[in-house]
């Protein structure tokens, strides 16, 4: 809910990232009685949250990008990350001797993985050179098993009182390549069962997205059972994935939408649910080292920069003097790109998830500084979040869509206008057309409320001529007094159910008793009674001829409804303008849907289908001759042109379903 509410303000006030948001939401989560005392399981936490957010990231990398940066993603997330654990440890331990070095160097480990998912949050409003970005998203996705490794070294000494180098690089490198391995292996695996799903035509939703979620859980557990990095597990099966994609595409178009949209929507979740833990947690720590008395709160802030600064400088160094390299044309580009790495340096996931893992007790004690190493970590976090928002909007352009949002919304407009006058002009009596021009505008997001004033005088209208047409057959012998009562409710019925509100449904049913009664002729009324007589003398009538009689009514209704229907659609189509069009789609709806149910012509699959393959035809001609006459850009033409794609896919697979 925290999560929830955090992003839904970020939609409406989207000036202060959403990260902070989310802090802020677990922030005021802390003050709820039961989270007074709220403990974050590390373990649940690496498994349930860092593996699935790990295998989402490692899928969507561009596996050629990797692999021509692979030098410079290795020198980012294993050298420096070493080298700036072993730095950070020594300053450490150095500025506050209570803590040893293996304590320090812990801490190291904690603070030096970078989030990329945190950068992008921080840097949706700016232009970030391309080059940077994906070096930090390639950083990302192997620095964590780095920090990973480093810090279980560094608590394995702390724990037992020794240290091998010999046995740490062997362990470094069993953990990380082994991960790896094993990822790539149980990667191809788990890719080939999914492809002979595919080819079993096995490949619905309610298979092939569970399978796709369990896999990160499956390949952690595994990893983790045999002692390698969980982490790079997942993350070289996500990559697998991603390699893989080409094959994997070979399914229904309505499973990829759900796969997409239901990672997209898991990833973003548990993304936040990590900053409302940070915002839970802190102020538990905060409380803990108060209690403690120690005074220190004031240190380890300033520590907490320190480090920041330290890490930052690394960073920044270790770019500028090609140690990791990115292409940059000029001296200004290749410092820009330095800069950029370095206040890019974000901190989040993994870092929280580490230093809530510092065990509880050392030597059947309680571990002294645990809430210290917390409280560093978590300021380390947030001051990594705040300096790149205030720094990089000065540094980086402001990101500039090359098609703006009220353009869009324009050329959308026009191109979906154009579509419906020509359903309107040659398909617009039918119902398959009311229902095609239904579909076709809602590709058009109409901002704001209907007018009830319009809607009302509509239907004020509407009712009008449904009831004169109605009335001009019943003069003219086309139709019987009972079949006139027994429609006339379905034109009260229509405008009774839509007008809104109690007075005017009061209104319309006294409007219809009204005319109802002044437009029967003394011919017509003589007429009904005449037949209530004759119901009543022929009461003894089998049940059969009542049946006959009723269903032959009905039958009557169904031809007659058409001439009143088709005169309101015309009414509506030649008198819908840019004001009113929201108006009067409502108003045509309620007409369709009660004409599908009085004429039984429910089933319009097949023409509804021609219909639509003709107007979404016809707007992808619309905006290829706006292009061609240069009234739209090309960026435009293609924007629409992928807005058209996607909603020809989603309504076909609207009606399959």
């Amino acid at each position: 809910m925290a999560v929830v509410t955090a992003n839904a303000i970020y939609a409406r006030f989207n000036l202060v990232p959403v990260a902070f948001l989310q802090i802020a939401a677990g922030l005021v989560l802390s003050f709820v009685p039961l989270y007074k005392h709220f403990e974050l399981e590390p373990e649940l936490f690496l498994f349930g949250i860092i593996a699935v957010l790990m295998f989402n990231d490692g899928q969507n990398t561009n596996i050629r990008k990797l692999m021509h940066q692979m030098g410079t993603t290795l020198s980012m997330s294993v050298v420096l990350a070493i080298i700036t654990i072993l730095i950070v440890g020594t300053v450490t331990h150095r500025l506050i001797p209570q803590f040893s070095l293996a304590l320090a160097l812990a801490l190291g480990a904690i603070i030096t993985p970078t989030d990329a998912v945190a950068v992008s949050s921080i840097t949706s409003k700016v232009m970030v050179p391309k080059e940077a970005m994906s070096t930090l998203e390639n950083e990302s996705l192997f620095n964590d098993a780095s920090g990973i490794v480093a810090f279980n070294l560094a608590i394995a000494t702390l724990v037992t009182g020794k240290f091998s180098i010999a046995s740490g690089v062997e362990s470094f490198l069993y953990v990380f390549v082994g991960g790896i391995i094993l990822g790539l292996v149980l990667g191809y695996v788990i890719v080939a069962v999914r492809i002979m799903l595919i080819n079993m035509r096995v490949d619905t939703p309610s298979v092939i997205v569970p399978y796709t979620l369990m896999t990160p859980f499956a390949v952690y557990l595994v990893a983790e059972a045999i002692g390698v990095s969980g982490i790079l597990a997942v993350v070289a099966t996500g990559l697998i994935h991603g390699l893989q994609q080409n094959k994997l595409r070979l399914t229904t178009s309505r499973l990829q939408i759900v796969m997409s949209t239901t990672w997209s929507i898991v990833a973003s979740i548990l993304n936040g649910i990590v900053f409302v833990l940070l915002g839970l947690s802190l102020p538990g720590v905060i409380r803990n080292l108060h209690e403690r008395d120690t005074g220190s709160v004031a240190i380890l802030v300033g520590l907490a920069a320190l480090l920041y600064l330290v890490m930052t400088l690394l960073r920044f160094l270790w770019t500028q003097f090609d140690f990791a390299e990115i292409r940059a044309w000029t001296l200004h580009d290749k410092i820009m790109n330095s800069a950029v790495m370095a206040f890019s340096g974000v901190h989040g996931t993994i870092t929280l998830a580490m230093a809530f893992s510092l065990p509880l007790t050392l030597g059947g004690q309680a571990f002294t500084y645990r809430n210290d190493i917390i409280f560093v970590a978590a300021v380390v976090i947030l001051i990594s979040l705040i300096v790149p928002t205030l720094v990089l909007p000065f540094m980086l352009p402001k990101k500039v869509s090359a098609v703006g949002e009220s353009e869009l919304s324009d050329a959308k407009a026009d191109m979906v206008r154009d579509a419906v006058q020509m359903i309107q002009s040659q398909f617009g009596a039918s119902p398959a057309g009311g229902e095609v021009i239904r579909i076709i505008e809602s590709q058009r997001a109409v901002e704001g409320r209907p007018n009830k004033a319009v809607l009302s005088a509509l239907y004020d209208k509407t009712f009008e001529i449904e009831t004169s047409t109605a009335e001009q057959m019943l003069h003219n012998g086309e139709i019987s007094s009972r079949e006139f009562a027994v429609y006339s409710k379905f034109i009260r019925q229509t405008v009774v159910q839509h007008a809104g509100g109690l007075r005017k449904h009061l209104l319309y049913v006294l409007k219809f008793q009204i005319i109802t009664r002044l437009s029967m002729s003394s011919k017509a009324r003589k007429r009904r009674k005449m037949i209530r007589q004759n119901s009543v003398r022929n009461r003894d009538r089998t049940r059969e001829e009542m049946i006959s009689r009723n269903r032959q009514l009905w039958k009557n209704i169904r031809k007659m409804e058409t001439k009143p229907y088709n005169r309101v659609i015309v009414f509506l189509t030649s008198n819908m303008t840019d004001e009113n069009e929201v108006e009067v789609g409502l108003v045509r709806r309620a007409y369709d849907q009660r004409h599908r149910r009085l004429s039984g012509t429910r089933d319009l699959q097949d023409q509804q289908n021609e219909l639509l393959v003709e107007a979404f035809q016809h707007e992808h001609n619309f905006v290829q001759s706006q292009v061609a006459s240069n009234k739209y850009s090309r960026e435009l033409g293609n924007e629409l042109y992928q807005q058209i794609s996607t909603d020809q896919l989603v309504s076909f697979q609207t009606i399959e379903d």
